[in-house]
């Protein structure tokens, strides 16, 4: 008997429209742990619509976002983040002098208590 795990994430039905233009219509998306995944399509098709759907940079006109069975919406990336979404652009070169790991953690870099990068 198998059992198959829950989505950790979950779009259900999303869309999101720009004045007359829709960017996504009805998008939706099952992500469980442990998982890989590729996001695919023509151009315009709305991949990057949805990712930032699921980031905060965007907020859906229509549907339902689920973090770990738990409808939420996010006003912001800070948001996502903190509820453990975060998203790499596929721009290779944000800060070209600075490392994979510290591009990665940029605006996160851990800090000491007089708030100084360390």
């Amino acid at each position: 008997m198998t059992t198959e795990k829950p989505p950790r994430l979950e779009l259900k039905h999303a869309s999101k429209s720009f004045g007359r233009v829709r960017a996504l219509g009805d998008g939706s998306l099952q992500l469980r742990a442990g998982e890989v995944h590729a996001l695919l399509g023509e151009n315009g098709a709305g991949k990057s619509t949805l990712v930032k759907l699921l980031a905060g940079v965007y907020q859906p006109d229509t549907g339902e976002l689920l973090v770990d069975g738990v409808a939420r919406t996010f006003a912001n990336p800070a948001e996502a983040r903190d509820a453990g979404l975060a998203v790499i652009y596929q721009e290779p070169t944000l800060f070209a002098d600075l490392s994979i790991a510290e591009n990665i953690y940029m605006g996160r870099q851990p800090r000491d208590r007089l708030g100084r990068i360390r």
